[in-house]
């Protein structure tokens, strides 16, 4: 898991998997939201992150193999909504 820094891309074509953080994604929406609280769209944006926060909360604690569990079952679904309403909004 890296941040954007450019000097990482070279990995990424050397069968390396990028991860990225959540953090640089939900800065981008409480900007957003911050220079125009009545943007539904950003608190919305905010409140899904939110939850994937919370489920990283409560899971940070288990096992490895528990944890990935966990995601699968909880995250993934909350994931999936989150980009079919940002591929709403993007229209």
């Amino acid at each position: 898991m890296v941040d954007d820094y450019a000097g990482y891309k070279a990995l990424f074509r050397q069968d390396v998997t990028e991860l990225a953080c959540w953090a640089h994604a939900r800065r981008k929406f409480f900007d957003l939201h911050a220079a125009t609280p009545q943007h539904t769209g950003a608190a919305e944006a905010l409140r899904r992150i939110g939850l994937l926060y919370a489920i990283e909360a409560e899971i940070k604690h288990l096992e490895p193999h528990d944890r990935l569990a966990r995601r699968q079952q909880d995250t993934l679904p909350i994931l999936q909504a989150f980009h079919d309403w940002l591929q709403t909004q993007s229209q």
